[in-house]
């Protein structure tokens, strides 16, 4: 069977390397994008299972990507969860409205990352303790 693949499309590569490194023992292959321009170079080579996608990044934001991917087939399938620290009711509807599958305010813990990706990624197991691996 073949590992999930997550796309995290977050400027804060540091951040994002850290999610990335969180994912790997949880069986799941992570690629990074720091902005829109990356996010399509990794998904002319990939499919993703599941977008995870920051709101506040330079030239062009979250939500600007996340309509634009939700009008171009092929990506316009693909599961799109926000993960953002901008999280008030109204940060949360405007990504709902542009086409956001779910809601993750960060700062957030390891167990809400994971009742998220199995949202999306049945395979995995909640009962898991990555650090098992």
């Amino acid at each position: 069977m073949a590992k999930p693949v997550i796309l995290l499309i977050d400027d804060e590569k540091a951040y994002a390397e850290v999610i990335k490194e969180a994912l790997t023992p949880m069986g799941i292959e992570a690629h990074i994008a720091c902005n829109a321009m990356e996010a399509m170079l990794v998904m002319q080579q990939t499919t993703p299972d599941l977008i995870l996608l920051d709101v506040m990044m330079p030239e062009v934001d979250g939500l600007t990507l996340l309509r634009w991917l939700r009008e171009n087939p092929p990506e316009k399938h693909i599961p799109i969860h926000i993960v953002s620290a901008k999280a008030r009711p109204e940060d949360r509807d405007a990504a709902l409205r542009a086409g956001a599958d779910g809601f993750l305010a960060k700062p957030f813990t390891m167990q809400d990352l994971k009742e998220t990706l199995a949202e999306y990624l049945p395979i995995l197991s909640l009962n898991q303790d990555p650090s098992e691996n």
